[in-house]
């Protein structure tokens, strides 16, 4: 791009009458965006695809363009504002000749000129305004995010979708012109298979035509169901929940794409290797070797202006797309996600955080001597700092490290060997409501840590959390080092503040990113637990030598697994191993235990609230196998490597906290409303709608790939 040329003012026109049409331009019109981030951009475009570009960063203004009202209005926005560059895809009614001679600095007009058969006329574009200098070649981002959505959008589309199971698939049955639809048979023996198959859930939503969606929902039957017509950026919304989204070459298809969701584009009588997607989203062309078509031009094909197939055998060529091979082409985009084709891997997203620091201790830190270490949340929180705690004490060993969290998180201290002294404190930040009103507790807990003089503090938090308020409660206490995580920038409470890692990331590498930021070394980032060394069946439980530990409860209302189904995988899986279940809680869930103890029967061990943290850990590590929620009991038994089966509700992302190394079989059903982050489901939690048997089944294999069974299961 040549540097001579600065431009403050540009304009994009974009009028060539269909919605695909500017959302073929959108990376263009990115890309003049990035190497001109100093300029105001404008794009002048035909509704409705003007509402797509609403709330894109890039686009400071967006010119709507009636119908029939092309060249006046090009003409108007010429009188109306100077622009030093102006860029078109568009050449008729002199659209062409009235932008060259504006005055503009540059102009860069018929994007369209001289596109090889099987060059992507998006590509096209990008080569074209490269070749003019008037972008950058490395002002191209084909992973930038093309359609923005407000935060509303996609709340409102999340709740419409509410608990519909995971894979969400929308099928977009609807075509302007008779010769690019698919058959209603198709989608519906298409749909079928989907659901079938993959358990799918299916969208149809209503286009032109709302008889035909609802006949293609109602013969397809299932779990099918339809999304009434909105507006383009309401169907944008639930696009962006879906998993897959099938349709052919018309607008639909275009917007799944820009928002980066896998999309199979069925293509008739225009030419995939010039309009399809790009990879790693998936074009199929009916009948390619079709003598009408014509690929430089294909308007000028029978079939287009008539809109009807010129072959008596044809209703169009879409019909050689048959549903089998659509299904095969799904295939493939099932295993392109499973192998993170299109996508940066999480895990080496999270190597990356991992290596970019210093790997020693920096002066001020390596001179600590009386460490506060604060993880404010609940006992499975406080153990996932385990790995941290470790290193802490391990680079730090003549320091006094003292953990402050919550009164259910203090429970842990018998647990945390590295730990010398632990503070249980209530924080009006972590409360959620229940403390009253009073300034002077705050002060105190000022005193509180004044009075102790501690030389630095370190802040653990979620993804979801902010270390400031504990950040300036430590700095009111005089602590000179403060470190956090924070997504919040320049409130100056924080002396060491590290960028927010990405949300996905899971807590434990959360934890030890942030302390590797300052140059503590890592050397185990496993989870790791003190339990007693005397067998349990010698501690006054007396129990068997061989046991299953169920533990059917969370304080979590939405992330427990119905306790009778609970009940009947324990006892079956106690008749099959002749091992007896053990069944733990706390005392207050005495009152709902009465149905599920006599479900088991003779095979129950109760010790519900009989049992203090550390005896609880104990007996995870000495279980054959353990049943459990996303709970406390769940990190324990990651942290003593007992075989597990966890009914992982949706309330939460399993890379943020699911176990990493003990033996494990997770089970949930993938819906649309999950991650919820909620407290109660007001869905019947669909997510934990698991059978029984699927309990025991995937108890069974987890056993015998860890040859922890009896003879009975041989």
């Amino acid at each position: 791009m040549s540097h001579a040329d600065t431009f403050h003012q540009i304009l994009f026109v974009e009028l060539l009458g269909g919605l695909g049409d500017v959302l073929i331009a959108l990376p263009a019109i990115a890309a003049l965006a990035n190497s001109h981030p100093q300029a105001q951009l404008t794009v002048l475009t035909f509704a409705p695809g003007s509402q797509l570009l609403q709330q894109h960063p890039l686009i400071h203004q967006v010119i709507e363009v009636k119908q029939g009202e092309a060249r006046q209005t090009v003409d108007q926005a010429l009188k109306n504002q100077s622009f030093d560059l102006i860029v078109s895809d568009t050449n008729y009614d002199g659209i062409a000749e009235a932008i060259q001679s504006s005055g503009a600095k540059r102009t860069v007009t018929n994007l369209w000129r001289n596109p090889p058969e099987h060059q992507r006329v998006g590509d096209r574009f990008l080569n074209i305004l490269v070749e003019e200098g008037v972008i950058a070649a490395d002002a191209i981002h084909l992973d930038q995010a093309l359609l923005h959505l407000t935060a509303a959008e996609h709340e409102s589309a999340h709740q419409a979708l509410g608990a519909a199971y995971c894979p969400l698939i929308v099928l977009c049955p609807d075509a302007g012109m008779p010769v690019k639809r698919w058959s209603t048979a198709n989608f519906v023996q298409l749909g079928r298979a989907l659901q079938q198959r993959y358990g799918a859930t299916i969208l149809i939503p209503v286009g032109a035509d709302q008889e035909q969606a609802e006949q293609i929902a109602r013969h397809m039957g299932g779990t099918a169901r339809i999304w009434q017509r909105g507006s383009l950026r309401q169907l944008a919304a639930v696009m962006s929940e879906a998993d897959l989204v099938i349709a052919a070459d018309t607008g639909p298809a275009r917007i799944a794409a820009v928002l980066n969701i896998p999309t199979i584009t069925l293509f008739g009588p225009s030419w995939h290797g010039r309009y399809g997607q790009p990879f790693p989203h998936i074009n199929l062309q009916g009948y390619p070797e079709c003598p009408e078509r014509n690929i430089q031009n294909f308007t000028e094909q029978r079939c287009w202006y008539g809109g009807v197939c010129p072959f008596d055998q044809w209703d169009s060529c879409m019909q050689a797309i048959a549903p089998a091979e659509v299904l095969a082409a799904v295939e493939r985009v099932w295993e392109q996600k499973s192998e993170g084709v299109g996508e940066q891997s999480l895990k080496l997203k999270t190597q990356n955080l991992q290596f970019n620091f210093e790997n020693s201790l920096s002066v001020d830190w390596g001179n600590v001597r009386n460490l506060l270490v604060m993880r404010l949340d609940n006992i499975g929180d406080v153990i996932m700092t385990s790995p941290a705690l470790r290193a802490i004490k391990q680079n730090l060993p003549g320091a006094k490290l003292t953990l402050m969290a919550s009164p259910s998180g203090a429970l842990t201290a018998p647990l945390l060997p590295w730990v010398d002294e632990v503070l249980p404190w209530r924080v009006l930040w972590q409360d959620l409501g229940r403390l009253p009103f009073d300034p002077e507790r705050e002060w105190e807990l000022v005193k509180f840590l004044s009075d102790r003089h501690f030389d630095a503090a370190i802040i653990f938090t979620s993804f979801s959390q902010s270390p400031h308020p504990a950040a300036l409660i430590c700095h009111l206490a005089g602590i000179p080092l403060r470190l956090g995580e924070s997504k919040e920038k320049g409130l100056g409470f924080l002396t060491h503040e590290l960028n927010s890692a990405p949300d996905e990331i899971h807590q434990v590498e959360r934890n030890l990113r942030l302390i590797e930021s300052v140059g503590f070394e890592v050397s185990d980032r496993h989870l790791a637990i003190q339990t007693s060394k005397f067998k349990i069946q010698n501690s006054k439980f007396k129990l068997p030598r061989e046991f299953i530990l169920l533990n059917p409860w969370t304080t979590c209302q939405s992330r427990n697994y119905d306790p009778d189904r609970f009940a009947a995988a324990a006892r079956r899986l106690s008749e099959i191993t002749k091992w007896s279940v053990v069944v733990t809680g706390v005392e207050k869930d005495r009152d709902r235990a009465f149905p599920l103890l006599q479900a088991l029967g003779n095979c129950a061990i109760d010790l519900i609230g009989k049992t203090s943290l550390s005896e609880l850990a104990n007996l995870v590590a000495e279980a054959q196998l353990v049943l459990t929620n996303n709970t406390s009991t769940m990190h324990i038994a990651d942290a003593t490597q007992t075989p597990m089966v966890v009914l992982f509700a949706g309330t939460e992302r399993e890379s943020q906290w699911c176990p990493r190394h003990a033996p494990i079989r997770l089970l949930r059903r993938p819906t649309v409303c999950s991650p919820c982050y909620a407290f109660t489901c007001p869905y019947s939690l669909e997510c934990l709608d698991i059978p029984p048997e699927t309990v025991v089944a995937a108890a069974l294999e987890l056993l015998r790939e860890t040859n922890a069974v009896v003879t009975a299961l041989r």
